[in-house]
């Protein structure tokens, strides 16, 4: 399957909230970020979509995913989309629907809440698709090969119950993976996989590479003319390396949850 056309922009929170983390994007400008990818030409698809029909190579399209599946996705985000005529795909970890992030370290004792069903039936009808972001959105390399293939059925049935329609693609919590983790969301059935700039090619993945697809995360910071070199998609230039160093501040959160978090 070729993706070379493709490329993959992902979010976490949009939010009026101010947030002492990086990945929370006000919503004027989320909204300035759409109307750039409209005038530059784009498509927006779903993993869905990729399926039902192979892209051409003269067509530019774009992915929007947001990860960790936030309320505001639904306030903020979905709104501003229809108005486009845009859809995205939405990563949920299934153990916090309808709740608030405990999994994440929360600083003052801020919380944010996550999608609830019914949030997730209207992302659903809208023409999103639903992915999966494990569980309890915890490293699934911390974790055996037993209990990393349960968070990926366990999640993937959830959603595919609230949504009646299948989860094809999942997001790997903290963009943490290896082959195994690849081997084993093939086996529960995904068809894609997503993750961010960690790891510099695919070319040792052993057929696996849609399996671990490279995203740009977009930030709180990211000005027009950052977005427009995500959109192109090279993650050899400036700010894909930046990108990298500020996506290693997310190990602080795995090592937050072996000390102080034990769900099962």
């Amino acid at each position: 399957m070729q993706l070379k056309n493709v490329v993959i922009i992902n979010y976490h929170k949009i939010s009026l909230r101010a947030d002492i983390g990086l990945t929370a994007r006000h919503p004027d400008d989320f909204k300035t970020d759409l109307q750039l990818v409209k005038d530059l030409g784009f498509k927006t698809i779903t993993f869905y979509d990729l399926l039902n029909s192979q892209p051409s190579p003269t067509e530019k399209l774009v992915i929007i995913t947001f990860d960790d599946g936030y309320k505001s996705v639904a306030e903020y985000a979905l709104p501003l989309m229809k108005d486009l005529n845009f859809k995205g795909v939405v990563y949920v970890p299934t153990a916090f629907i309808g709740k608030t992030n405990d999994w994440d370290v929360q600083f003052g004792g801020k919380k944010y809440w996550h999608l609830d069903e019914k949030d997730l039936q209207d992302l659903a009808a809208h023409g999103f698709e639903i992915g999966s972001h494990g569980v309890w959105h915890r490293s699934l390399k911390g974790l055996s090969a037993s209990e990393c293939f349960d968070e990926l059925v366990q999640s993937k049935q959830t959603i595919e119950s609230l949504v009646s329609k299948p989860v094809v693609s999942v997001s790997y919590p903290f963009s943490q993976f290896n082959p195994k983790i690849l081997g084993l969301s093939r086996k529960a059935g995904y068809q894609f996989g997503v993750s961010s700039i960690y790891y510099k090619n695919v070319a040792s993945l052993d057929g696996l590479s849609v399996m671990a697809l490279r995203r740009f995360n977009v930030y709180r910071m990211d000005s027009v003319e950052v977005l427009k070199k995500k959109l192109k998609g090279d993650f050899n230039c400036l700010f894909a390396y930046r990108d990298w160093l500020i996506q290693r501040g997310s190990k602080a959160t795995v090592f937050w949850q072996k000390i102080f978090k034990n769900e099962n």
